[in-house]
């Protein structure tokens, strides 16, 4: 892990000592990133990522250095040359001053070149196919809701975009069971659906894929929903509704899972819409915890990335040699 740009890099064990360290470090919030300074780049806005990673930032010692984006990209692309200098020269500077770059951009493509120019650790803040950070907050609360000694049931219900694949991605990983509905037209394509089945038969836990959404809560533990118009979608925005208002959770469809079932969702949340508020504001609503963990996982992340002795203390390999290397 000298970078963490995907779930699916990792390997469970990683995974594992994130959530671990997390856990310990929001309760001791040791001072482990103390004179370590990490560059903030948002090309999209952002609530819970960017203020939640900067207050774990802060509460571990270290320090946020705000990067506008233009600085790195012209016109929210990462472009061979941009208006002001390469992408090159622009990661090459920032690595002589800062030691991670955390970054939120359109394109997946992006935070690969910052890896290969920079000589710094990169992190994705979310791109347009992954959010690992939200995946990782998800997993953690949902262990703290359910526990860890059996698999849980997971319906996500809605569309097939970046937030359910790393979900599924962590999900699966871990030995979960993931149930996927959303209308046919917007669901995943045969690579992730055999990705999924791979990581279903290497982990243990199962994945499905269904057009029903009363049949994908039946038996739920959590049901999952996102936005169904993600940003840079506006202009899809009454195409989408009408193709998902049936995947609409509302408390008919909630009241179908499990009677102890959690309601999970990433946030923002367009009440009214994948939503209704009765189920947002059930006792059995998590989206909130879901929000307190963005910044709990994010003391793990760095912390597993730019300090040694943490490192050295959760990662071991089969012979018990301190320092296991971490997969990129």
């Amino acid at each position: 892990m000298n970078h963490f740009l995907t779930i699916g890099e990792q390997e469970p064990e990683i995974i594992e000592a994130i959530l671990d360290i997390s856990v310990y470090l929001e309760e001791t919030n040791e001072p482990v990133l103390k004179g370590k300074n990490i560059g903030f780049v948002f090309e999209k806005p952002s609530l819970r990522t960017k203020i939640g990673t900067e207050v774990a930032i802060n509460q571990l010692g270290g320090d946020v250095v705000k990067i506008e984006a233009d600085l790195l990209m012209a016109n929210g692309k990462a472009v061979p040359f941009t208006s002001r200098e390469s992408l090159y020269d622009a990661m090459m500077n920032v690595s002589q001053w800062c030691d991670a770059v955390f970054a939120r951009v359109y394109a997946h493509n992006t935070l690969e070149k910052m890896k290969q120019y920079g000589t710094i650790p990169v992190v994705n803040a979310l791109c347009n196919l992954h959010h690992p950070m939200q995946a990782l907050a998800d997993l953690l609360t949902i262990r703290q809701n359910f526990g860890t000694d059996k698999p849980c049931n997971i319906a996500f219900v809605g569309d097939a975009n970046n937030v359910a694949f790393s979900l599924t991605e962590i999900a699966l990983m871990t030995g979960n069971n993931v149930t996927y509905a959303g209308p046919a037209d917007y669901s995943w394509n045969e690579d992730k659906l055999s990705y999924f089945s791979l990581l279903s038969v290497q982990y243990g836990g199962s994945f499905s894929n269904t057009t029903n959404p009363q049949e994908a809560v039946q038996h739920a533990d959590v049901v999952y929903t996102d936005t169904f118009v993600s940003m840079g979608e506006e202009h899809l925005f009454e195409e989408k509704i009408r193709h998902f208002q049936p995947y609409q959770v509302n408390l008919e469809l909630f009241a179908q899972a499990k009677k102890s079932a959690g309601f999970m969702h990433c946030l923002p949340a367009h009440r009214g819409y994948e939503v209704t508020d009765d189920v947002m504001d059930h006792p059995n609503s998590w989206v909130f915890q879901q929000a307190k963990n963005r910044k709990v996982v994010s003391k793990g992340v760095f912390a597993l990335l730019l300090d040694e002795n943490i490192r050295k203390n959760y990662l071991k390999d089969t012979s018990g040699t301190p320092g296991l290397p971490l997969k990129s």
